[in-house]
């Protein structure tokens, strides 16, 4: 379980987005989340090293990350330099949302807020509920950003307001919370990306399902979901929080190759691969 903690596996998965403008095919989206540095006990720097390190050899063309990268102070620096290379390798740019120990949410007690301008300065563009646009390509993709919900901090109707709705616009929505995607609407965004479960960190295999610990009722716990139309990933994460340990739920990073300007090809299940 300590190894487990450690051991970070890379998903790859491809983000059809058909209505989206040919020219952004074959572009290479990274997201990243949960880092939790500052929670102690944990492996979490070490895990965030290795994790920063298999999202630059992804040659990622944009980085999201969905949230929680802090938990206070300690580790601060080590976070910020990691930032720094990641915002030094994607031409596109760094994006985010802040989760709930970002804000200093959480059952243990020692958690404190994170500044945002310690990300800020490292090249990390926070999404506070609203919109970025860049162009790629000669096309353009827009991000969307959701603060943490659980707190209070969301202002979904401010980020669909300013919605960029023109053909072949790539619109990405992060969000650290996925029930988020239940407000929106199909055709609102080609995927929202999320995470906070931390895929359950510590799961019971049972035969033919899971028990998730971290979250027994989560309705998205992780992975790719087909939620009436509307495309969602969520992500085990990077970090660990409570306890130093995973179990049958590898660490991940998460690499999105974009398939635009192309029909989506179904899968065994009818949803798009």
């Amino acid at each position: 379980m300590v190894h487990e903690a450690q051991w970070v596996r890379r998903v790859d998965r491809r983000l059809v987005a058909p209505a989206a403008a040919a020219n952004l095919d074959g572009l290479t989206v990274v997201q990243l989340s949960d880092f939790h540095i500052g929670f102690r006990p944990s492996f979490n720097v070490r895990a965030m090293r290795k994790a920063v390190h298999m999202a630059l050899a992804a040659r990622p063309d944009l980085v999201l990350i969905t949230g929680d990268f802090a938990c206070g102070p300690r580790g601060m620096a080590e976070l910020q330099r990691q930032l720094r290379r990641l915002a030094d390798a994607a031409p596109l740019g760094v994006f985010g949302v802040l989760g709930n120990h970002d804000h200093g949410d959480s059952k243990a007690p020692f958690v404190q807020p994170t500044d945002p301008r310690a990300l800020e300065a490292c090249g990390v563009r926070l999404l506070d509920n609203g919109t970025a646009s860049v162009e790629a390509r000669g096309a353009i993709v827009q991000i969307g950003g959701v603060d943490d919900t659980d707190g209070g901090h969301d202002d979904l109707p401010a980020v669909l307001a300013a919605l960029d709705r023109r053909p072949g616009v790539l619109r990405i929505l992060l969000t650290h919370h996925a029930a988020v995607i239940l407000r929106t609407a199909p055709g609102d965004f080609h995927i929202t990306l999320a995470g906070d479960t931390h895929g359950g960190q510590i799961c019971l295999p049972l035969p033919g399902r899971r028990i998730l610990l971290s979250d027994l009722s989560a309705t998205f716990a992780e992975g790719a979901y087909d939620v009436g139309g509307r495309q969602l990933y969520v992500t085990r994460g990077v970090g660990t929080s409570m306890l130093p340990l995973r179990a049958f739920c590898r660490p991940e990073i998460v690499v999105f190759h974009v398939a635009a300007g192309v029909p989506a090809a179904a899968g065994p299940d009818g949803a798009p691969v």
